[in-house]
C-alpha cells in the first residue's frame, strides 16, 4: 500500500486562505525527459500546463510586472512559466525567478497568492494559432533592497519590467487596463495582507468583533 504525506510544512500552521498543499503518493521518481519543440507543441494539444507565476513585492510595498513581447500574452504580465513534474509549487516559483531575475529565493520564502485556469487563443509555440491550455497559480516573495540591485532580468520573453504600487493598479479609473487573470492576481495579492491579519487575529483569540470587522473587510475588497 502506497504511503503519502504533505510537503514539509511551516513551523505556524497554514493559514487556509493562502495555502496550496502539495501532496506526495508513494515514491516519485523525477525524470529529465526533453520534448523537443515539435513535441512539445504536440503536447500543449492534449494537455493543460502547470503554471508558477510571480509577483515579486520589495521593501517600498512595489510589485514587478514584465512587459512581454511573445504568447500568449504579449503586454503586461507576471513573471513566471511552467512547473516541472514533481515540483512543489514553491520550487517551480523559485526555479522560475531564478531564470527570469537571476534571484535565488528559498522555498520558505513564497505564499501563495490565489490559482486560475486560462485558455488562450494564441502561443509562443508553433503551431501558434492552436493556443495553449494553463493552469496557473500565483506566488509571491518580498525581496530586500540588495536582492532587488543584484537583479539580472532575462529579456527572452520580455521587452521590458516595472515596479508598480499593486494598489494604484487596481483602482478605479487605473490608468494601465490589466489583463483580467492579472487584475485578480494584484487585486488578491492586496487582500491578502487582510487575510494574513485576519489569521493572526484568530490564532492570538482577538475578540469577535475585530475578527468580524477584518471579515467585512476581506469581503469588501472583493471586486
Amino acid at each position: 500500500r502506497a504511503s503519502y504525506s504533505t510537503a514539509a510544512m511551516p513551523p505556524e500552521p497554514p493559514n487556509p486562505l493562502c495555502h496550496l498543499p502539495h501532496f506526495v503518493t508513494g515514491t516519485y521518481t523525477r525524470n529529465a525527459t526533453f520534448l523537443d519543440d515539435h513535441e512539445y507543441g504536440r503536447a500543449l494539444d492534449c494537455f493543460v500546463k502547470g503554471c508558477a507565476d510571480l509577483l515579486l513585492t520589495d521593501d517600498r510595498g512595489m510589485m514587478l510586472m514584465g512587459k512581454r513581447k511573445v504568447h500568449p500574452q504579449p503586454d503586461w504580465w507576471v513573471l513566471g512559466g511552467r512547473m516541472r513534474a514533481g515540483d512543489t509549487v514553491e520550487e517551480s516559483a523559485g526555479r522560475n525567478c531564478k531564470r527570469e531575475t537571476g534571484l535565488s529565493i528559498a522555498p520558505s520564502r513564497w505564499q501563495f497568492v490565489c490559482c486560475q485556469t486560462m485558455v488562450w487563443q494564441f502561443r509562443k509555440q508553433a503551431p501558434a494559432g492552436n493556443g495553449t491550455a494553463d493552469f496557473g497559480v500565483i506566488m509571491t516573495a518580498q525581496i530586500t533592497a540588495q536582492e532587488r540591485d543584484a537583479m539580472n532580468m532575462c529579456s527572452e520573453e520580455y521587452e521590458s519590467f516595472g515596479w508598480f504600487v499593486p494598489e494604484t493598479l487596481i483602482a478605479p479609473g487605473a490608468d494601465l487596463k490589466l489583463h483580467p487573470v492579472l487584475h485578480r492576481g494584484v487585486t488578491e495579492l492586496v487582500r491578502k495582507k487582510t487575510k494574513d491579519k485576519l489569521q493572526v487575529a484568530v490564532l492570538e483569540k482577538k475578540s469577535d468583533a475585530e475578527v468580524a470587522a477584518l471579515v467585512r473587510q476581506l469581503y469588501g475588497e472583493t471586486d
